[in-house]
């Protein structure tokens, strides 16, 4: 019922609750090797903003690369780029390295040392951590969308298991930043809106629940990776919600609150754009991750995948505003890549394949130039 009430209310609002004046906004990601390999190639559009992932419980850290921030808690440069197996991390470089004006942040609210840090966090004492956040912020020349707690609702990230834990760390993050004038940031509420996360739960969440409100959030985000209407060909416990219907619960969800909506992690998951292949990305989905092995052509590529991303850009022009893109060689990195613990990825990078660069290209700028006619 919470859902349909939801519905209601946003049909109630109106169509004009829905009109927003937020420009369109290209990302690229996900590590710096990823990013320096898109821009190098020329292959594609030039983004609007870059992304870069932040340990939260880090940042202050030697020992854990401060959490991937670039710099010391006196503010030096670090020579080395930090990386934990998904690629350099480096957030200053990456806000400062490539003349382009936006950032948008992963915030991992994991700490994987002990428990207990989200009710450490609620009471300020990691608010030095914060003040080290504010400080890059300041190094941004344009705008960084903060993504706090990202996929809050994967069970990947189960230190979020409790919604009103999470809404509190969130609220808390979002007054510190705010009480630090940190005035060129947009706070991102990101959900999974991933079918594995159901099948893994065995049941669809109610992701109202770990909303915290509307005077906190400025963006509603979801991840795609998948085709809109993918099912699991292994034998599951119950249906999962497909793809599509998991992001309508966001949309849905935006319009009533009159925010704009961010695809805030997306890649073609399974697919080498390389190698031209197909494989199975995870047992509880299609079969051993990294097995069952189909070549696929470009255009099969394109219509698996890419096709319905735009289509689902065209079809929510009213409030989806923003794409990341997550271009890179999955396969390469030790999180990732073999013996597939968190699934078969693949390779998503652009440039390795001239003709879907080329049809991506072109599906960029027809998109953004929808909003300027």
């Amino acid at each position: 019922m919470w859902f349909l009430a939801v519905l209601l209310a946003a049909c109630e609002a109106g169509e004009d609750a829905a009109v927003l004046d937020q420009p369109p906004v290209f990302i690229v990601g996900q590590d710096l090797d990823a990013i320096r390999g898109y821009l190098e190639s020329g292959c594609c559009p030039r983004p609007d903003a870059l992304t870069a992932y932040l340990s939260f419980f880090n940042l202050r850290a030697e020992a854990a690369g401060y959490g991937g921030i670039g710099f010391d808690n006196v503010g030096k440069p670090l020579a080395e780029e930090h990386s934990w197996g998904s690629g350099p991390v480096d957030a200053r470089k990456t806000a400062n390295a490539f003349a382009i004006r936006d950032l948008a942040i992963g915030l991992h609210l994991i700490d994987t040392t002990g428990s207990g840090s989200l009710d450490r966090l609620i009471a300020g004492e990691y608010d030095v951590n914060i003040d080290k956040l504010v400080k890059l912020f300041a190094l941004v020349e344009g705008t960084v969308y903060l993504r706090i707690g990202y996929e809050f609702d994967g069970a990947w990230n189960a230190a979020y298991a409790d919604p009103a834990r999470y809404v509190a760390a969130f609220r808390h993050i979002v007054e510190a930043v705010r009480s630090r004038n940190a005035g060129n940031v947009q706070f991102v509420w990101q959900a999974s809106a991933s079918p594995l996360d159901d099948v893994l739960d065995g049941h669809r969440e109610n992701i109202v629940r770990f909303y915290p409100g509307d005077e906190y959030v400025d963006w509603f985000a979801f991840s795609w990776f998948h085709h809109p209407h993918a099912m699991p060909s292994v034998p599951v416990d119950h249906r999962p919600a497909t793809p599509r219907e998991l992001a309508d619960e966001v949309l849905t969800l935006a319009r009533a609150a009159a925010k704009p909506v961010m695809i805030a992690e997306a890649a073609p998951q399974g697919f080498d754009l390389e190698r031209l292949a197909r494989r199975s990305i995870s047992p509880i989905w299609d079969g051993g991750a990294g097995t069952g092995f189909t070549a696929v052509s470009s255009d099969e590529i394109w219509r698996a995948w890419y096709e319905p991303l735009f289509h689902l850009l065209e079809d929510n022009r009213d409030v989806v505003r923003a794409l990341a893109y997550i271009n890179c060689d999955w396969d390469a990195q030790p999180m990732w890549g073999p013996p597939y613990a968190a699934g078969y990825w693949g390779d998503s990078r652009l440039q390795m394949n001239a003709r879907l660069a080329k049809r991506f290209s072109r599906a960029v700028a027809d998109w953004k130039s929808g909003f300027t006619r």
